[in-house]
């Protein structure tokens, strides 16, 4: 018995069983949730297991009643096989149609369910996702799940119990014969299941080439002009034939694998036909059988080694559907951030007061990003971070949206910390426009009424005006309801950034954080853009990221950050008075702008 069991838990362990089971059990509630469709499939598939026994019975008694001559039970036996073949077609129309239908509503509640979930996960997640490779889980995998819902599952129950009732009925007719023809079928089953082991583990590594594929067209896509800038046309076309080019190596091994099962099933199955023909000749021949016996025998008993040989290739396939849930499984074990998805609480009351109390943060867990981190924001001030690139600026914009949560330190809205307030709240609370802002496929109007999405086309145009968007918005061709492409492609820099600021101006949100809002704008742009962000900022908090300088002198506060630590703080006229980090910063700016501005007017002189 101890051999046994170690032979047991060896075979158990070399199949994974185990591992197949963790992203079987991620399927369960789905699947439960439709248990009437998958209950009638059930009953379809005994039916099914009925009638294909009961066309064995009509072959073997047609047979004899034909060679005996006897035209009554003929013609009673062919009444009942024309209303069994009706029943027939009813039962595949059915069973059809419900496993299509089981299939769609369990891969759809999945999709929405894997969405949900994405929109839950934090920063963190996607700052070390691809895009691309996200959406290949929420499309690809999900949808390659369909063996472990759909035909191949039912297919694991039908099958043996298919082996059980044809050997059952065989057994009848000729038991030495039938226990003959069954010592085959486990050799073909062992087969089976060694190959289909290496089948999943194809199927994952097929999984994740096409992840990398999705990933390399999302960025080939989206960055073609900078592919057509620097002629990388060809480059990029040798990149993505190398990576279908491993795809296709996989998908040939995937078809030899299927390949060398299917030649071992298939010479199971002829021998099993050929030894119970061999066999069922000779007991014809001595009077032990009749000829309708032989006929029933030689087709029935292909359920009998079929099932065998079928059940290893359809676990095969249904290995390939548990490679793609396991990817699907990865981001379920992902930890969301919030229980339920955020959404926009109206708020009231709130002035806007910001304060930062030894705030550490590490992105890696390894460099502090910031370090003894310590600000006071007062409610309806200006307060500008300037600092070397890389000081943490960014992170503490981050830090209060709540993308990420500090490691040390408390940050407090209004005296209240932000871990006893949820994202919703946190975020409705503020305001972004960053440097490079993002707009949606849609219309303009679409992009605006992101601030505010139960908002009316009056108040978009109010907002788009106070952002010094309205003039450039009704000049399109349809206005409010032009379609803007992706990522806004259709619109200029300057255009799409006022858009940005026209949402938040729609949002109406007590703090108003700007990223380096106008750093990648021209002058003319950035006067508009200035114009309409000092529209934006009044009677609110106000946090800039500043790149330039000279946009900051009116700040009510100016803080210097250097190495994740606030340096210096103080209006701008007390930090040039100081002659620290902030004025070296200030004076190389003035003179670089300076000496720009000369060669401009060098240039158009020598023009002129």
């Amino acid at each position: 018995m101890g051999i046994i069991n170690k032979l047991h838990v060896r075979w158990k362990r070399y199949l994974e069983i185990g591992e197949v089971k963790k992203p079987l059990l991620l399927l369960l509630p789905y699947v439960a949730r439709y248990w009437e469709t998958y209950f009638w499939l059930f009953v379809l598939m005994f039916s099914g297991i009925g009638v294909t026994l009961f066309f064995t019975w009509f072959l073997q008694n047609m047979t004899d009643a034909a060679i005996g001559r006897n035209v009554s039970e003929v013609k009673t036996l062919l009444l009942y096989g024309v209303l069994f073949t009706v029943f027939s077609s009813v039962l595949s129309y059915f069973n059809t149609y419900l496993e299509a239908a089981a299939v769609v509503k369990v891969r759809t509640d999945l999709k929405n369910a894997l969405f949900h979930h994405m929109m839950r996960l934090p920063a963190k997640y996607y700052g070390n996702q691809h895009s691309g490779e996200m959406v290949s889980r929420l499309t690809n995998d999900v949808n390659n799940i369909e063996g472990a819902i759909g035909s191949n599952m039912l297919s694991v129950v039908r099958l043996p119990l298919m082996a059980v009732g044809a050997f059952v009925y065989l057994f009848q007719i000729n038991g030495a014969l039938a226990l003959l023809c069954v010592l085959l079928g486990p050799v073909a089953a062992v087969s089976g299941a060694v190959f289909g082991k290496l089948i999943r583990r194809n199927g994952r590594a097929v999984h994740d080439a096409l992840g990398k594929l999705h990933s390399f067209l999302n960025d080939s896509f989206a960055g073609y002009a900078v592919i057509r800038s620097f002629t990388l046309e060809k480059q990029t076309y040798q990149q993505y034939e190398s990576i279908n080019g491993k795809l296709l190596g996989l998908e040939f091994k995937l078809a030899r694998l299927r390949g060398w099962f299917q030649a071992g099933a298939s010479s199971a199955g002829a021998l099993s036909f050929f030894v119970c023909l061999g066999v069922g000749v000779h007991y014809v021949m001595n009077g032990s059988m009749s000829v309708g016996d032989l006929l029933a025998f030689v087709n029935l008993v292909q359920f009998l080694v079929y099932p065998l040989t079928g059940l290893a290739g359809m676990w095969g396939a249904f290995q390939r559907s548990v490679a793609a849930l396991e990817r699907v499984q990865e981001v379920f074990s992902e930890v969301p951030e919030t229980r339920e998805l955020p959404a926009y609480q109206p708020v009231s009351g709130v002035k806007g007061s910001i304060e930062l109390k030894g705030i550490r943060f590490s992105y890696d867990g390894q460099t502090n990003a910031l370090e003894r981190f310590d600000l006071k924001i007062p409610a309806g001030k200006v307060v500008a971070l300037v600092g070397p690139s890389g000081a943490g600026k960014s992170t503490l914009i981050h830090l209060l949206m709540g993308f990420y949560q500090p490691q040390e330190g408390e940050i407090l809205f209004d005296g209240l910390p932000v871990s006893h307030m949820s994202r919703a709240q946190l975020r409705s609370c503020t305001a972004y426009v960053p440097q490079e802002n993002y707009l949606f496929d849609g219309t303009v109007g679409d992009n605006i009424a992101c601030g505010k999405t139960d908002s009316s086309e009056e108040q978009w145009v109010r907002a788009a005006k106070e952002a010094n968007a309205h003039e450039f918005i009704v000049s399109l061709p349809s206005g409010y309801h032009t379609e803007i492409g992706e990522r806004g492609v259709r619109l200029s820099g300057g255009q799409r950034q006022r858009i940005a600021i026209a949402r938040a101006i729609l949002k109406d949100a007590p703090v108003l954080l700007l990223d380096e809002a106008t750093s990648a704008l021209d002058s003319e742009t950035e006067y508009q853009v200035q114009e309409a962000l000092e529209k934006l900022m009044k009677d609110r908090t106000t946090i800039v990221v500043a790149h330039r300088l000279s946009t900051i002198h009116n700040a009510d506060l100016i803080a210097v950050v250097d190495q994740g630590r606030v340096i210096e703080q103080g209006t701008h006229a007390e930090l040039i008075g100081k002659n620290g980090l902030y004025a070296r910063l200030y004076h190389i700016q003035y003179n670089q702008e300076r000496s720009a501005a000369s060669r401009l007017d060098q240039a158009s002189v020598s023009l002129g």
